[in-house]
């Protein structure tokens, strides 16, 4: 069973932000890079359970991104991916996550693959969007906020469960489809010291990002999506708290709403 994995790399999350002098980003100097958000090593880790379940097929890693997106690719070849390959761009490319959907269809198209799984939404834009662009421009069904992921290869079946607001959904379906993993039952895998030596000596294919525009045209689709970031800002400040002094909780209550009212004009 070939499974197809998308990787994005992004800011750890202790890493403090500055705005790139072009105010349409975050300055990259200095950001400590993890191998992607909580949702792709979720996503890896059930692709590689299932391989590991049905006993065949390979899993490959992908990732549209820098150079330093490697990084990602080989942790995602430590933790046991069979292969990897980066679709790598300039540090401003491309931006547009329907833009990096096509460019993954793009290459997914020419390799094998019964399942491609991407995690729900990436840690840093938070867009959501690749999962259901890339069954789209695959051609194939695709499932949003998948957990506990079961399948049958022998009936070409898979079956999973939502979880939603005040209920819980279980689904069936068949693939070949896109799935985009909310979450796992199990938690991702801490690769070994060996393994990520190993990972290092592997081969990982690079496909230059100016090569791969020009194909993009010939998904479905229509035109190529053209959105672009106007502007990027830091949220402000915190300030500091304020302490409330009261005898009782009724007090308390009347202060705290008066504050909000008078202080944080929130009410």
């Amino acid at each position: 069973m070939d499974i197809v994995v998308g990787i994005k790399q992004v800011p750890d999350s202790d890493t403090r932000l500055r705005v790139a002098p072009s105010g349409k980003t975050y300055d990259p100097d200095g950001v400590k890079f993890t191998i992607a958000n909580t949702y792709d090593e979720a996503t890896l880790e059930e692709a590689l359970r299932i391989r590991e379940t049905v006993g065949s097929g390979q899993v490959r890693a992908i990732s549209v991104g820098p150079a330093r997106a490697e990084e990602a690719l080989r942790m995602a070849l430590a933790m046991g991916a069979d292969e990897a390959i980066l679709v790598e761009t300039a540090p401003s490319e491309p931006g547009d996550p329907l833009l990096v959907s096509r460019a993954l269809a793009t290459v997914i198209r020419g390799i094998p693959h019964d399942l491609v799984m991407v995690g729900r939404q990436a840690a840093d834009d938070e867009a959501g969007q690749v999962g259901s662009a890339l069954g789209e421009y695959l051609d194939l069904p695709s499932y949003a906020f998948v957990s506990d992921l079961e399948v049958d290869p022998s009936s070409h079946r898979i079956r999973f469960h939502r979880y939603l607001e005040g209920g819980e959904e279980v689904l069936e379906g068949t693939f070949p489809a896109v799935l985009s993993i909310l979450k796992g039952a199990h938690d991702p895998r801490t690769p070994t010291l060996p393994n990520i030596l190993k990972a290092r000596r592997k081969p990982l294919q690079r496909i230059n990002w100016a090569d791969l525009r020009p194909q993009l045209q010939k998904l479905p689709g229509g035109p190529l999506p053209t959105s672009q970031v106007r502007q990027f800002r830091l949220p402000p400040p915190r300030s500091g708290a304020k302490m409330i002094d009261y005898q009782t909780p009724e007090e308390a209550a009347q202060k705290l709403l008066k504050l909000l009212r008078e202080e944080a004009k929130v009410l």
